[in-house]
């Protein structure tokens, strides 16, 4: 399928790595112009390297603070002069933990990394998009939004309000024909995926290699297809929204989870 995105502007953040540094890549390989941003610059220079095509822009950014959003947009008006696509991509749990073990300072803290940067960042790049003849808003929320469990329910609850501001973006901008919708990733290894072998490695004196070979062994025994996801698999919905071919979907989420939710509605 020709998701006909040559020449597409899109700006994504959290690019660095894991599933927005997947989503850079299948943009650019689909012929688009990728803004990416991420705190860590190192990581945003080895997608630089890596990423087919010319014409990119990498900046380093971090999308909690209001000046470092403003930067950053105003390097994509500068060096493309608009953008077409926005993936809000930047999230994380930050804290695996139940609820006794959350602080206010815990709440606050998912509060503003996985609700507030796609608020923030949205609200600066609406002007652009309603200026491009085919603009998308993809949020990236988590089937923990509609599957809560005991672990990590300040992430859940702000993938929640993403996942349900994302339609009240879909109402609000239809009569500027902005379409926005959200995919809903399950269990996708990646850096926090990473994070949690290291401290069970830490705690139960196996390998590091071990632990991660058993996080990956649990986690893929919750899905239908017996394997955790890899960023990549996210990548292609992705792609999907921002093309033509969704030109008649809004306000809907899609979630790539390997059969794990098994909700057919």
């Amino acid at each position: 399928m020709d998701f006909n995105l040559k020449d597409r502007r899109v700006a994504v953040t959290g690019a660095g790595d894991g599933i927005g540094r997947a989503i850079a890549q299948a943009f650019a390989s689909a012929g688009a112009r990728v803004a990416g941003c991420a705190r860590n610059e190192d990581r945003l220079q080895d997608l630089a390297r890596a990423i087919d095509g010319k014409g990119h822009l990498f900046a380093p950014a971090d999308v909690r603070k209001v000046e470092d959003i403003q930067a950053f947009h105003g390097k994509i008006m500068e060096t493309f002069g608009g953008v077409d696509v926005l993936v809000n991509n930047v999230g994380s749990i930050l804290k695996t933990a139940n609820f006794l073990e959350l602080s206010d300072d815990d709440w606050l803290e998912s509060f503003q990394t996985n609700l507030m940067t796609a608020v923030r960042t949205t609200r600066a790049f609406i002007p652009a998009l309603k200026n491009s003849g085919s603009p998308r808003i993809v949020n990236v929320s988590s089937i923990a939004a509609r599957g809560p469990g005991e672990r990590f329910p300040h992430y859940s609850a702000m993938k929640a309000a993403l996942s349900n501001l994302t339609v009240s973006l879909a109402k609000t901008l239809a009569p500027d024909n902005i379409l926005v919708n959200s995919v809903s990733p399950g269990p996708v290894w990646t850096r926090s995926w990473e994070v949690e072998a290291q401290e069970m490695a830490r705690k139960s004196g196996v390998e590091t290699r071990t632990a991660q070979d058993l996080l990956k062994a649990e986690a893929g025994q919750a899905t239908l297809l017996k394997r955790i996801g890899i960023p990549e698999d996210v990548a292609g919905t992705v792609l999907f929204l921002a093309s033509d071919h969704s030109r008649w979907i809004t306000a809907a989420n899609f979630t790539a989870d390997g059969g794990m939710t098994g909700d057919p509605f």
